[in-house]
Order: structure tokens, then sequence, then C-alpha cells
């Protein structure tokens, strides 16, 4: 049980990065269906340049440097452009796999099917005395980043809902002629908030080569970044909810990989398919009483 535990919330890390930056544009009222490329762009980025350097510090900040750049130029063709969003964001996505695929391929020189290794030596925390509780003791014997992950639930939902950054953020989302004209610039705000949410999705991806698999293999991402808008459907856009149902799918993930340790007879197409079945499930079930933001995926239709 103790291993399943330590798996459920290092699988959950991604899912729940990838959510909160999915949260943030939401709220905004831009809906970021390019996180599963932002988290496979950003991956390779965070490999290709800790292998380099040899440190995760260079990958980290790379990865983190891309994760803007493309949350901005998103959010401007989202946002300025007017582009449509889920238009958009699945176009993004398939450039993504398209291109991670081609660099990979140049990087390695030895076509796409190879893996870009990461150096050995993952940067984990261990805090004395909490780790060695039994059964919970694995969440105190993490890499980095995944503090970095559950100190952001906190943050983000006091940033968001007890303060005036918060408020402005949250009334583009809901009523954006109300926010101009209270003199909020509701293109600003949209557009930053992409490249907050590009940011959180490229953390995503770069704690998926640096504090798990330790490399970079084609659609490494393997539809995380949909299953991230699913945590955000069913933590009903809230950073605490988000955890939740963020361990909830790190938990499928962690009990499939266990079914397929131990051996047990269920076709393993089936165990690999669970975290996206219980996705529809989920969904299916919790997701028709969600009410998003009720500018959520909606052009700008206001100059500023």
């Amino acid at each position: 049980m103790t291993e399943i535990i330590a798996a459920s919330v290092l699988a959950a890390v991604p899912f729940l990065l990838a959510a909160l930056g999915g949260i943030i544009a939401e709220r905004a009222g831009v809906l970021n269906i390019g996180l599963e490329g932002l988290m496979l762009s950003a991956a390779l980025v965070a490999a290709w340049a800790a292998a380099s350097a040899d440190t995760e510090v260079a990958g980290v900040m790379a990865a983190v440097g891309l994760g803007l750049a493309l949350g901005l130029l998103l959010g401007g063709i989202m946002v300025a452009l007017r582009g449509d969003q889920v238009v958009v964001g699945i176009a993004f996505n398939i450039l993504a796999l398209g291109l991670t695929s081609y660099a990979l391929d140049v990087i390695t020189g030895r076509g796409g099917l190879q893996a870009l290794s990461v150096p050995s030596g993952s940067v984990t925390v261990r805090i004395p005395g909490l780790a060695d509780i039994p059964w919970i003791g694995a969440l105190f014997d993490q890499h980095y980043l995944a503090y970095v992950a559950y100190i952001l639930v906190p943050t983000i939902f006091y940033l968001l809902f007890r303060t005036g950054l918060g408020t402005r953020l949250r009334a583009c989302g809901e009523f954006a002629e109300g926010a101009k004209a209270t003199g909020i610039n509701v293109m600003r705000w949209r557009i930053l908030a992409m490249g907050a949410s590009g940011v959180l999705a490229a953390l995503a991806g770069a704690y998926l080569v640096l504090g798990d698999i330790r490399l970079f293999q084609q659609n490494m991402s393997g539809g995380r970044g949909y299953i991230a808008l699913a945590v955000i459907i069913l933590g009903r856009w809230t950073p605490f909810g988000a955890l939740a149902a963020a361990v909830l799918f790190g938990a499928s993930v962690a009990i499939s990989f266990e079914v397929q340790a131990r051996g047990i007879g269920i076709p393993s197409q089936v165990v690999i398919a669970m975290p996206y079945i219980i996705t529809l499930i989920a969904i299916a079930i919790a997701g028709k009483r969600a009410r998003p933001p009720a500018e959520e995926g909606k052009r700008l239709q206001l100059p500023g």
C-alpha cells in the first residue's frame, strides 16, 4: 500500500501543475486546451537543457522560459487576434507533437524512437521524521518540484479568492464588459493569465522528465494535458478541488502500474486505458453539474 501511495503522489504532480495553470487561464476567460502541447514542448526542452548543462536547474529554467513564451503567444492569438480557442489549442497540440518528434530525431541523431536521457541524480528532498511515518511518509520524500506543486495550491487559492489581483482576474472571466467598465484591461489580463498558465504547464512537463522517468520520449505527455482539463472540471475551477481530482487520477495511474507489475489477468490494453476510462466516467457523473466561468472560451469582443 505504501508503494501505491508513493506512486499516486508521483503521478498526481503533473496533473496538478497543469490543472493549476488551466484554472488561472479559465478563471480569466480563456480555455487553454493547449496544456498538452505546452507540457510536451517543455518536457523536451527541459530534457535537452538538463542534458546539455548537466544540471536540473538549467532544465527547469529553460522549460519555464519556453512555457512563458508559448503561453503569451497562444494568449495573443486567442485573445488579441480573437482566434477560436478550441481550434487554436488543438492545432497547437498537434503541432507540438510533430515538432517535438522531429526535434528529438535531430537532437539524438538516431531516429525518433530513441530517447533523450537526463543525467542521473534527481534532486529529491527528504523531510526527516515526517518521511518515516508509515503509509504517508512518501509525501515527505519527493522531488522538489512536487513540493512546489503542493505549495502552489494554497498560494493560488489565496491569490484568486483573497486578493484584489484575483478579483480583477476572475472579473475578466465572469463579466468582461463589467470589468472593462471599471477600468480593467481585459485583453492584457487574459494574455498575462495565459502566460502564467504556460509556466505552470511547462513545470508539469519538466517534472515528467526531471522528477519522474529521467528521459524524454516521443509523445511522453501521453494525454496528461487533456486529463488535466478533466481535473479542472472535477475540481470546480478551484485549486483545492484540483488537488483532490489530481490525486484521484494519480491513484488510477499508480493502480494501473501495480496491476501490470503483478501480472493480474487483465488485458494490458485495458490496464493502460484505465486512467482515461476513469476520466470519462468521472466527467459523465460529475461534469454535468460543474459551472465554468461565464465567459470561458468566448472571444473577447471588447477593445482592450
